[in-house]
């Protein structure tokens, strides 16, 4: 077998529709093609690395490196999100597995990179940890306002109107006491490159809409069989701002959801959301990443997960 990485635009259009039909293969989706190209040439640098196993010219196994500049402590670096790590079946191995993703870093390192960050999930978590692929950074939190708890589990639809009238409540009391300041973080993405490309992925199905002083970037869909209005991100991130965003999805777009849910790190209270404890999370999110640089000094600055403004927009499930 061989080993090799490529940048998306040296892919032929046979190895990405491989790549694509391998990831549909190995997580049972249908994704097509053009998502595909959504994703991995929507970046900053206009492309991502793919790392390849290829057995007798097919392709059995992939890891995507995607580009995007953060900053850090007020210095722009270049960062890789982990992404789309897959290898067919009878292929799995642990030898197989720990070159492909060595061969990623490899080649992160001579791009100059200085972090690599991922969402492994729980199957593979484990395993990343153990052979010291990535490190554990933390577990990003969910936070939602069930405003129709019917669509959540039709045996509650008769409390409908009490779940509508307690988030109305509990934002207004919210709104009252949610403070102005906005929260700057040590490691944030660097808002204008990212913005411009990370909104044309997936479907390219995102809404954005300017408020009082920030954006705020959602996406409505049916996950997992619940109509869910998933708050991508906000700029200029603030008790206040956050209130400000939940009071227009409730207001212009309450037909169309059930329930909102944010998935990141908020450091303060009073958000218009609710926090789910990790044990009832639909789904965890696992954080981890690989300083680049040794002995770099703000390597303990990437390792701290409230140093970081992550969220969705991060990540590629919506």
């Amino acid at each position: 077998m061989d080993f090799i990485v490529k940048k998306t635009t040296d892919l032929n259009e046979e190895e990405i529709i491989s790549i694509n039909n391998l990831f549909n293969e190995v997580f049972d989706k249908t994704r097509p093609v053009e998502e595909f190209k959504n994703q991995f040439f929507n970046t900053p640098l206009g492309y991502s690395y793919h790392s390849l196993i290829i057995d007798d010219g097919h392709i059995v196994g992939h890891n995507g490196g995607m580009p995007s500049w953060f900053m850090v402590n007020g210095e722009k670096e270049l960062f890789f999100n982990n992404v789309d790590t897959m290898i067919k079946k009878g292929y799995r191995g642990i030898e197989n597995f720990y070159d492909m993703m060595t061969n990623s870093t490899k080649q992160y390192k001579a791009s100059g990179a200085t972090m690599l960050y991922g969402f492994p999930n729980d199957m593979s978590y484990p395993i990343i940890i153990k052979a010291k692929i990535l490190k554990d950074i933390g577990k990003l939190n969910v936070y939602c306002l069930p405003y129709r708890v019917g669509g959540l589990t039709p045996k509650l639809r008769l409390f409908n109107v009490i779940s509508k009238i307690s988030c109305w409540t509990l934002l207004l009391w919210d709104s009252i006491f949610a403070k102005k300041k906005v929260i700057q973080f040590p490691v944030a993405k660097e808002a204008e490159s990212y913005n411009a490309t990370r909104y044309h992925r997936s479907d390219g199905n995102y809404t954005i809409v300017a408020l009082n002083g920030f954006s705020l970037i959602y996406k409505i869909i049916v996950y997992q069989g619940i109509k869910s209005a998933f708050i991508i991100d906000i700029t200029n991130k603030s008790a206040k701002n956050f209130a400000i965003a939940v009071r227009y999805l409730l207001k212009n777009e309450r037909r169309n959801f059930d329930i909102i849910l944010y998935v990141g790190i908020l450091p303060f209270k009073n958000h218009g959301l609710i926090k789910i404890p990790h044990k009832f999370e639909p789904k965890h999110f696992n954080f981890t990443g690989l300083p680049l640089i040794k002995n770099k000094a703000s390597n303990s600055v990437y390792m701290d997960i409230n140093n970081w403004d992550i969220n969705l927009s991060n990540y590629d499930l919506v």
